[in-house]
């Protein structure tokens, strides 16, 4: 199974700090424990999509705070760097196949019913 995980590399500053407890839900020093020690502060599962969506709000937000960070995507055999771009263009992928499932599904039971 492959997972996406983030890694900070910015000075912690309020500001970045509860935009990372706002979308991980860690308390504030072991969010900063995580980042002193170029820890993951997140991971999910990429063909999760509500993980994703967390995973991108926080993303955005580190944007927005012009944190320096790192996204990889790893599995039992290897790790490697994720570019922000493929990150962003796998979750709006990942997105597009929910909705396409569940059209096929609508499809699907209305012609059971039929």
């Amino acid at each position: 199974m492959t997972k996406i995980t983030i890694i900070i590399q910015s000075e912690s500053t309020s500001n970045l700090l509860m935009t990372i407890k706002k979308h991980t839900a860690l308390s504030l020093s072991v969010i900063k424990n995580h980042i002193s020690n170029n820890s993951s502060l997140m991971e999910v599962d990429n063909v999760n999509n509500e993980e994703m969506e967390k995973m991108k709000g926080l993303v955005e937000g580190l944007i927005k705070y012009k944190a320096n960070f790192k996204l990889y995507d790893q599995d039992e055999d290897c790790k490697e760097e994720l570019p922000l771009e493929h990150f962003m263009n796998s979750f709006e992928l990942s997105r597009q196949i929910a909705d396409d499932r569940e059209r096929l599904d609508d499809i699907l039971v209305e012609e059971d019913d039929e």
